[in-house]
C-alpha cells in the first residue's frame, strides 16, 4: 500500500489523497459492493441467469486506486489496472455517490493510465456497459475510442460497450 506524497485539493477545498493497494483491500471491496448495487439492476433484465465474466483475482491485479477525501479521509473512489495475458484492461472504476461532481472518475482514469505506463504498457483496454451513459461519456470525453467487443465479454448480449486508449510514453 502506497500513498502519494503531497495531497492535492478538490474545488471545494477538501484535501484528496491517493493510495495504491490490492484487490483484497476491503475498503475496495466496499465500493465493489456499492458499485454492484448500484448497477446491477440496470442490467438484471437483460441478463437473466447468463453467467457474469470472471472477476478479476488477486493474481491478475497489478494495482487498485483509492481516493481518499477529506480529513478525516473518506474512500471515495476506486478503480483497478488488471494484468491479462493479453492485454491491460481498467475494472471496478466506481465514485462514491457522495463524492461525485469533483472530477474523480477522470482522476482515478489518469492514474490507472499513469499505473499502466509505468508497467510498460502501450495500450489500456476496457468494458462497460450500454446502460451506463455517464461512464460511456466519460471515456469518450477522455480520448478513448469505441472498439468491438473482446472476449471474455459476449458481443451478442447485447450490453457490453467496449474500448481502447493508446498511452503516449512520459517524457
Amino acid at each position: 500500500m502506497t500513498a502519494t506524497a503531497q495531497p492535492t485539493t478538490l474545488p471545494d477545498g477538501r484535501s484528496l489523497l491517493w493510495e495504491h493497494t490490492g484487490w483484497d483491500d476491503p475498503r475496495a471491496q466496499e465500493l465493489r459492493a456499492a458499485m454492484d448495487a448500484e448497477i446491477g439492476p440496470r442490467y438484471a433484465a437483460l441478463r437473466g441467469s447468463a453467467p457474469r465474466p470472471a472477476q478479476p483475482t488477486t493474481e491478475d491485479v497489478a494495482v487498485v486506486v483509492l481516493a481518499l477525501v477529506g480529513a478525516p479521509a473518506t474512500v471515495a473512489a476506486t478503480g483497478t489496472l488488471r494484468r491479462l495475458a493479453d492485454r491491460w484492461e481498467v475494472k471496478r472504476l466506481f465514485i462514491d455517490a457522495d463524492h461525485r461532481r469533483f472530477g474523480l472518475a477522470r482522476r482515478v482514469l489518469a492514474r490507472l493510465e499513469e499505473a499502466a505506463r509505468e508497467r510498460g504498457a502501450s495500450e489500456l483496454f476496457l468494458q462497460t456497459g450500454n446502460r451506463q451513459p455517464e461512464a460511456i461519456a466519460l471515456y469518450e470525453r477522455e480520448g478513448w475510442a469505441r472498439i468491438d467487443v473482446f472476449a471474455p465479454y459476449d458481443p451478442a448480449d447485447g450490453i457490453s460497450v467496449c474500448f481502447r486508449k493508446a498511452l503516449t510514453p512520459r517524457p
